[in-house]
This record gives C-alpha cells, structure tokens and sequence, in this order.
C-alpha cells in the first residue's frame, strides 16, 4: 500500500516476544515501509525560509459492525526555520533517528534491519543510557525517572522500501515494565545540530504515550495509538526550527 509521499509508513501493531526468566530477553518487531525525505544546503538571500514536511502513516487493522477495515492515518509536521541569514548551511532529514524510553536496568540493547525480501538482519546503530538529548531552542530530552533512553540510527544510504526492524535487550527479572517511543527528524542548521520529535511531536517525555509490557503475557501484540481522530485519516503539527548563526 503506497499511503506517504515521503516520510515513513507503519502497521499499526508491534509484535512482542519474550525468553527466559531471569534474565528475560524482549525482542519487539515492526514492518515499516521507509521513504526517505531530506533537504540539505546553503540559503542564497538574506531572510530566506527553509521547509520540510515530515510524515508518518500508520496503517490500522479495525473491526466494526459490518466486518473488518483497514483505517490508514497520517500526521505530518510542517517543519519550518525563522528568517535565516545568507549563507546559513542547513540539513533537514525526516528520517531521524528513533528514540526509546526503556527500564534504566535493561541491557544488551540492539536492533536490526531486514528487507522485505528476507535478507538477513542488518544491525543497526544504537547509542544506549542517553541522559540528554539535545532539542531546538536549547531544550533537552531527558529520561524519566528509573528509566533510560536509546537511540536507534537509520543509515543514510538507507533506500526506499519495506523493511523489518526488530529491536531486543534484556531485564534482570521478568516484571511488567512501560516502554515510550519517538520518531524524530534530524536538524542542522548553521550551528545547531539536534532532533526535533515528529510522532509524538512532543519534548518531554511525560507527555509520549506508554506502553505496558508484561512478559507473563507472551507473545502479546501492541497496537499504536491513533494519529489523528477516531475514524479520522489526516491530522498535521507546525513546529518551528531553531539555528543557530
């Protein structure tokens, strides 16, 4: 299904998996279809604007009363900068890395990339117990307490197509734990480097929605909350981007 123009596309469930006890080892599966979206260079006049649109579409499996539907949502976050001066560098990608909020005891933290074709699993880079990371504005996102943040990069060589992304660490114990996440953009501009969260556009953690996973229920599958109303299919943000000259 060709549901985004640029952005990234999700099935609306994330599989979960769980082995052994004590510790207990979490794998978390997803199949998004990626669409890479970036601008990058230098402004020519003094005051020039620069924009990005990033989106994301979230596909959902419903039941009503006539029978099953398929419900395809998308958010998109109109990313704009303030009058910038002449010759300000600037790099704009939608595909950010994801950021996950995570028991401040879980280790072993990796994730993975395979194609739709069933290639093997590729790994990806994460940067595990981030205490900080930089926002626009000199904002911070920081972990909540008893927790800890991971970073998931996607390549930049990474092409168009569907993909599945499976992520996995361990826990000392087998408890009930709440997992956050967020799809990011990455910023550069003039001096500022940073990530401005696009699903949930938020910059707090507090305020991303949670899940609860409880490993006594395996496998168990997690569906995304909605993106836009109840039934309906478009929902849009404007944020504004900070640089630095």
């Amino acid at each position: 299904m060709a549901v985004v123009v640029a952005g990234c596309a999700f099935d609306g469930v994330i599989a979960v998996q769980f082995r052994g006890v004590g510790p207990v080892e979490v794998s978390e599966s997803s199949t998004p279809t990626q669409m890479p979206h970036r601008v990058a260079g230098v402004t020519k006049r003094k005051g020039e604007v620069v924009r990005i649109d990033c989106s994301i579409t979230v596909v959902y499996d419903i039941r009503e009363a006539t029978g099953s539907a398929v419900l395809a949502q998308t958010y998109v976050v109109h990313l704009r900068t303030r009058r910038l001066a002449r010759g300000t560098a600037y790099d704009f990608d939608c595909m950010g890395p994801l950021v996950v909020e995570l028991p401040a005891d879980a280790s072993a933290i990796q994730a993975t990339s395979a194609g739709s074709a069933g290639a093997a699993g590729v790994p990806l880079p994460v940067h595990a117990r981030v205490m900080s990371i930089p926002l626009s504005f000199r904002r911070s996102l920081r972990p909540e307490p008893r927790t800890q943040l991971a970073i998931v990069k996607w390549p930049r060589t990474l092409a168009a197509g569907d993909y599945r992304v499976e992520l996995s660490f361990s826990l000392p114990e087998a408890r009930a734990f709440r997992e956050k996440a967020l799809d990011t953009a990455a910023i550069t501009c003039g001096r500022s480097r940073y990530l401005q969260p696009i699903l949930p556009a938020v910059t707090g953690m507090a305020r991303a929605p949670a899940f609860t996973i409880d490993p006594r229920a395996s496998p168990l599958t997690l569906s995304l909350p909605h993106v836009a109303g109840a039934i309906g299919s478009y929902a849009q943000a404007k944020k504004t981007l900070s640089c630095a000259s």
